[in-house]
C-alpha cells in the first residue's frame, strides 16, 4: 500500500470534493480503505488525477483512480492514465482490479471520441465511470 500523502480510512462514507465536484465511497462492511491524495502530493508534477483509494481486503484488491474536473473529459483521462502507470512502476498495482471515475462539471455530448476512450480503458481492464457533478461508489 502507498504510505505517502495517505489516510487509513474505515468509514460508512468517504468522500473527496473539489470545486463543488462530490466522489463518495460508499462503505457499508467498513472495509479499510486507504484514501491517497495524488495531485501535488503523491505526484508533484506532470499530469496525474486528484485521488486514489487503495483497497485490500481479504482476497479483494482494488484500486480506484479518482479526477474531479470541469469539462474535460479527454484530459481527465489523460491524468488518469498517467497516474496508473506511476503507481503501476512504482507500488506493484498490477494484481489490482482498477476503475476509474471522472465527476465532471458538464459532460460532454457523447461522440465517436468519447466512445473510443471507453474503448482503450476496457482494453487495458479498467472499468471507466464517469458523472456530472457527483458520484457514489459502492465497495
Amino acid at each position: 500500500m502507498i504510505n505517502k500523502c495517505n489516510e487509513c480510512k474505515s468509514s460508512k462514507n468517504i468522500t473527496i470534493k473539489e470545486n463543488k465536484r462530490v466522489f463518495t465511497l460508499k462503505n457499508s462492511s467498513s472495509k479499510k480503505i486507504n484514501l491517497v491524495k495524488v495531485d501535488d502530493c503523491l505526484i508533484k508534477s506532470g499530469q496525474k488525477c486528484d485521488y486514489l483509494f487503495e483497497i485490500e481486503c481479504k482476497n479483494l484488491k482494488e484500486i480506484f483512480y479518482v479526477e474531479l474536473k470541469g469539462k474535460d473529459l479527454n484530459h481527465a483521462l489523460e491524468q488518469i492514465l498517467t497516474t496508473i502507470k506511476f503507481c503501476e512502476t512504482n507500488y506493484s498495482h498490477h494484481s489490482y482490479k482498477r476503475k476509474a471515475f471522472v465527476v465532471l462539471s458538464r459532460y460532454p455530448k457523447e461522440d465517436s471520441s468519447i466512445q473510443k476512450r471507453k474503448k482503450e480503458f476496457k482494453r487495458q481492464n479498467i472499468t471507466l465511470k464517469s458523472a456530472t457533478n457527483k458520484h457514489e461508489e459502492v465497495v
